[in-house]
C-alpha cells in the first residue's frame, strides 16, 4: 500500500483534530473509531475480552484502520487510553519512509 509520508507537525495537526467517536457499526461490535477532522478514520477501538468479569470484557485494544486487526495483546483499562496509544502508533506509521 502507497501511503503518503507526513512530517512530525503535519501528523500532530490530524491528531490535534482527531475524536473518538462510536463506530457506525457500534450496536453489533461495540467498536469505537479514532476519526481526522475530515471523517477518515485512524485508528479503531475495539473491546478485549477473555477476562474474569461477567461480561468477559477485559480492556480494549487498537489498531490503524489502514492494517486492520493484528492480534496484539497489548490491553488498555479505557478505550480513551487505547485511542492515545493507537494515535501515536498512526504517527509512527505516517512519518516513517515507505
Amino acid at each position: 500500500m502507497t501511503r503518503k509520508r507526513l512530517t512530525d507537525k503535519q501528523a500532530q495537526t490530524v491528531i490535534d483534530g482527531a475524536q473518538l467517536v462510536k463506530a457506525p457499526d457500534w450496536r453489533e461490535t461495540s467498536n469505537w473509531n479514532v476519526t481526522a477532522e475530515d471523517g477518515t478514520v485512524l485508528v479503531v477501538v475495539t473491546p478485549s475480552y477473555g477476562g474474569t468479569r461477567a461480561s468477559g470484557r477485559n480492556g480494549w485494544r487498537q489498531y490503524l484502520a489502514d492494517s486492520g486487526p493484528n492480534g496484539s495483546r497489548n490491553r488498555c483499562k479505557t478505550r480513551e487510553e487505547a485511542a492515545v496509544q493507537g494515535l501515536m502508533a498512526w504517527k509512527r506509521w505516517v512519518t516513517t519512509r515507505n
